[in-house]
């Protein structure tokens, strides 16, 4: 009896652990999505204004906005390969 109990009660753990990594994962990638529609609109803004105004700084704003994006995506990598390899050492 306390055998089965306690089989249960890892299965009962495993789905809340894989539960909880799936909603981070999806957490992260909406919050990726995101960011990527901010840093898609401030892009547009950076290069309107520099088409605009000839002003370089806008240039360098772009720039920025590259390396935040960059920065952004290798964080949802690193999420996902975390929740990823601790779903494979349950």
């Amino acid at each position: 009896m306390l055998k089965d109990e306690t089989k249960q009660t890892f299965h009962i753990t495993d789905k809340s652990l894989a539960q909880s990594g799936a909603l981070a994962v999806q957490d992260a990638a909406n919050s990726f999505r995101d960011m990527s529609t901010l840093l898609t609109t401030a892009s547009g803004v950076a290069l309107a204004n520099f088409i605009e105004s000839g002003d370089a700084s806008y240039l360098q704003a772009l720039d920025k906005i590259n390396e935040q994006a960059k920065a952004s995506k290798e964080n949802f990598v690193e999420l996902y390969s975390h929740v990823n390899q601790a779903r494979k050492n349950i």
